[in-house]
């Protein structure tokens, strides 16, 4: 008897101890990664990454993330070495398509791709039309949330290991 007791104290005290860390959640204010992500997000500091001799920077990366699962993506690429001119060429590069959130992973579809050269010379053209014509068999991007609240963003891509951090704009 005093074992069934026993077990029927335990089994409420972890019940009411669950229910009271559950309403504490649910009163800190806290806001849910779905709704904390919604908005316009800018990565101050350039991200490099070096493959095959090439250097690639992006800068003034501007993320939007809409409440509808419309999203958008706008940065500069500068693209070094590989036999490249000195300076590098530098291009834009404007994404649009939808974005999802499952099992903590941000999931960005892009359903429009365009990569243009910041200058007309011939070697940035060719290079932006050869960007272009690549991103067309891209498949989605998938980026773990490591961090999301009111002022900033931390995404980490789940290919390249990359981390970028935004803050709200």
């Amino acid at each position: 008897m005093a074992n069934a007791l026993t077990l029927r104290f335990f089994t409420a005290l972890k019940v009411a101890t669950l229910a009271a860390t559950t309403g504490l959640a649910a009163c800190s204010g806290e806001m849910p990664v779905e709704k904390a992500i919604v908005g316009t997000w800018i990565q101050e500091t350039p991200v490099s990454m070096s493959a095959d001799r090439l250097q690639t920077t992006t800068s003034n990366t501007v993320l939007t993330l809409k409440q509808n699962g419309e999203g958008s993506l706008s940065r500069a690429l500068n693209l070094q070495g590989a036999g490249l001119p000195e300076g590098g060429i530098d291009l834009n590069v404007d994404l649009r398509g939808r974005w999802e959130l499952k099992s903590g992973q941000l999931i960005q579809t892009a359903e429009t791709t365009l990569i243009t050269p910041r200058t007309v010379d011939a070697l940035s053209v060719q290079w932006a039309d050869a960007l272009q014509k690549q991103s067309e068999g891209t498949t989605a991007s998938v980026k773990t949330i490591v961090a999301a609240d009111k002022k900033q963003l931390i995404l980490q891509d789940t290919d390249l290991g990359m981390t970028d951090v935004y803050r709200r704009k």
